[in-house]
């Protein structure tokens, strides 16, 4: 099943905020956040947390990566819950000790700000991105308990940013993602974030395609349950090969320049589509993110360009319900 509206998603897990850009709950003795979206989304978040927990404060929240769009609200929710211990990867807490990487966070957030007016929240009481302190790092295989027999397990999956982790709760079969298994628009097209490196994301899809799944939360616009969670991930892997025979095809055509790949491919994924989609700014910058990732998976000696094995067959899961 397809899940792209907020509310509970099983019981005692919820994507609050806006599918566009959301927060998942899972509510317990100490209950988590995974994942802090936009700045300017925090009272929305906030106040649909409260809404759940009542008096009761989330304990932790557990953010993938330290992106603009999943980690600008922290400080918002911190100010509401201030015992909420902020949980992320030992990189994600260099970033974000950068001045020139907050400085980024907030170039970016602004530039959301017109797609998120279309969704008639109020912006009111937005200050903008506002940096925070990270409580605890996390390393593969760590393990934080929420509640009696339900446990969260870490797992690195780089390759979308050198600095994100995917979280695990074995008792459900319960998968937050955020973007290191692709990201889905609602045509089915799944975009390959393999900002950082090609082949180590692909490894980490590798990786989490082990895992006995019944719920994956995904970084944007649904989460998936059932036989639609458990196709995912093969899904998006044989998407990933195909963004890459795409970016070698384009590179050979235009001598290998960029720019040129770059404007080929914005026309297939970003100008035709309708819809909640990237802010402009942030996806031409994840985009030659991507390209060059692809270029430099196929300058690495000895790397075949269809080395991966090849996944279960492609099934388009925007036309699902």
């Amino acid at each position: 099943m397809i899940i792209n509206q907020t509310g509970e998603i099983i019981p005692g897990l919820y994507m609050l905020g806006i599918p566009a850009m959301p927060v998942y709950l899972r509510d317990g003795e100490n209950p988590a956040i995974f994942d802090a979206g936009l700045a300017f989304l925090g009272e929305a978040y906030a106040t649909a947390v409260k809404e759940i927990l009542g008096p009761r404060p989330p304990a932790y929240c557990f953010l993938t990566h330290s992106h603009f769009d999943h980690c600008g609200s922290v400080a918002v929710l911190k100010a509401h819950f201030p015992e909420m211990r902020v949980l992320a990867a030992p990189r994600a807490k260099e970033v974000l000790g950068r001045p020139n990487a907050i400085k980024l966070i907030r170039e970016l957030t602004r530039a959301a700000v017109p797609m998120v007016q279309t969704t008639g929240i109020d912006l009111a009481r937005y200050d903008g991105f506002e940096p925070f302190a990270i409580d605890q790092t996390l390393n593969e295989g760590d393990t934080v308990e929420i509640a009696k027999d339900l446990s969260v397990q870490v797992i690195e999956t780089p390759g979308h940013t050198w600095d994100t982790l995917s979280y695990y709760i074995p008792q459900e079969r319960v998968l937050f993602s955020s973007e290191s298994a692709g990201q889905p628009d609602q045509t089915g097209y799944i975009v390959s974030d393999c900002l950082a490196d090609y082949d180590q994301y692909f490894e980490s899809m590798l990786r989490l395609s082990d895992l006995d799944l019944e719920v994956i939360c995904l970084g944007h616009l649904m989460a998936l349950t059932g036989e639609e969670a458990r196709a995912y991930i093969p899904e998006s892997m044989e998407q990933c090969r195909e963004f890459r025979r795409m970016v070698v095809d384009c590179l050979r055509e235009e001598q290998g320049d960029v720019t040129k790949v770059l404007r080929r491919i914005r026309k297939i994924e970003y100008d035709t589509k309708t819809g909640p989609k990237q802010p402009e700014p942030a996806y031409l910058i994840n985009l030659e993110a991507r390209i060059k990732a692809v270029k430099n998976s196929t300058a690495k000696a000895g790397a075949p360009r269809d080395k991966f094995a090849k996944p279960k067959p492609s099934q388009n899961y925007a036309n699902q319900t």
